[in-house]
């Protein structure tokens, strides 16, 4: 983690908004919610995909800047148990992709007003984005998630507090 640039971005920027931009829900390999006591194990992933700065005008003629970053949140179900033989291959998605029962994916929108004149540095616009941002959306995502989960008749998961893991740090 490059902390002086991740750092140079936090004096600079300040939350405005947090919106959901897309989201899908869907229901795979004929798996029906409704049968009581199925095994399922729960993934949850969340990542920025980008950003782009924006310009404002205001009524008195004064010019506004913003960063607005993209982010992606994931959720599946896979079917359990899973064997043993293919715990070890859960990185190869075409076996992963017959195990997945149900997913819901949102993309959220999160705006910051930059209050400084001088231009960020693209590694704290990036760094930024890698460390911080995914932290102010986790919130919403788990809000999200949670209830897209209950009109799906799908078990309600408490997404884990969102937390910076050691390959995070190394980055």
């Amino acid at each position: 983690m490059n902390r002086e640039a991740l750092q140079k971005a936090v004096d600079n920027l300040s939350i405005q908004m947090v919106y959901l931009h897309s989201s899908e829900a869907k229901i795979h390999n004929n798996f029906d919610p409704l049968i009581p006591n199925q095994e399922l194990i729960g993934q949850f992933n969340i990542n920025t995909k980008s950003y782009n700065k924006k310009e404002l005008l205001d009524e008195n003629g004064v010019t506004h800047k913003f960063l607005v970053y993209q982010t992606e949140a994931r959720m599946r179900y896979l079917k359990g148990p899973i064997q043993e033989e293919l715990k070890d291959s859960l990185e190869n998605e075409e076996l992963l992709e017959k195990l997945v029962a149900a997913e819901i994916i949102a993309v959220f929108i999160a705006e910051y007003a930059i209050k400084c004149d001088e231009e960020l540095p693209h590694d704290a616009v990036l760094e930024f984005g890698r460390i911080n941002v995914p932290h102010q959306i986790w919130p919403y995502w788990r809000e999200y998630s949670h209830s897209t989960c209950a009109r799906m008749s799908l078990p309600v998961s408490i997404l884990p507090m969102f937390s910076i893991n050691k390959s995070t740090e190394t980055k």
